[in-house]
């Protein structure tokens, strides 16, 4: 695998716990300071394409590579490594309901041992960003949908991690939210951050440094 890939998926191969056909023949290489638009409709696997690049889910077949590391079964520690690099939002990356807003935003950087004052920092600048500050003690529980997505946008930015991975952006947001989010995805990306983002429907707009997919049949066209 090359330095610059941050994923590769080679002839992957995978399967439902029901056994039902998932994945077949997937292929994607994915270059650093580059994004991935995966579109698909609901059921088409766009979930478990995230399970799958996280180390939730592993390929019956085939290999999967994320930032040149094999990820298969008997390698939590090697996983749990990966997973600190990665950012996550919708789907399997929901809020820890028993954290506060600003502890939810901070995880990343408690789990790379960020000192306290950086973390303070870059919280506020999150808070700020994210239009937040009065929900910054609140729990989930009491957040609007379109809260809660921007606090899962904030956790996954304030880390600077080098993958971001998407689950339905538009999600729970409002038009006007979702074209803030979209302006904030074409900063991720012209400041070199790899993402991916997986949506049942087209982007608003352009995103720089963007390869387009569709998932069909297990596969990516």
């Amino acid at each position: 695998m090359s330095s610059k890939l941050v994923i590769e998926l080679d002839n992957v191969y995978m399967t439902s716990d029901r056994g039902d056909e998932v994945f077949r023949d997937l292929n994607l290489k994915l270059e650093a300071g580059r994004t991935a638009v995966i579109t698909g409709p609901a059921g088409s696997g766009k979930s478990s394409l995230a399970e799958l690049l996280v180390g939730e889910r592993f390929a019956d077949d085939g290999s999967v590579a994320i930032f040149g590391e094999i990820i298969k079964p008997g390698r939590k520690r090697l996983i749990k490594k990966i997973r600190k690099k990665i950012g996550g939002i919708g789907g399997i990356f929901s809020l820890i309901p028993s954290f506060t807003v600003a502890e939810n935003i901070t995880f990343p950087l408690v789990l790379t041992a960020e000192s306290k004052s950086v973390r303070r920092d870059r919280l506020l600048k999150m808070l700020t960003e994210f239009s937040l500050l009065k929900q910054a003690s609140e729990f989930p529980h009491r957040l609007t949908r379109v809260e809660n997505s921007l606090v899962q946008f904030a956790r996954a930015s304030i880390a600077n991690q080098p993958l971001i991975i998407i689950d339905e952006p538009s999600a729970g947001l409002d038009r006007k939210t979702y074209q803030r989010i979209f302006e904030y995805l074409v900063k991720l990306s012209l400041s070199g951050r790899s993402m991916v983002i997986l949506s049942s429907e087209t982007p608003p707009g352009e995103i720089p440094n963007t390869d387009s997919y569709r998932l069909e049949q297990g596969t990516l066209v």
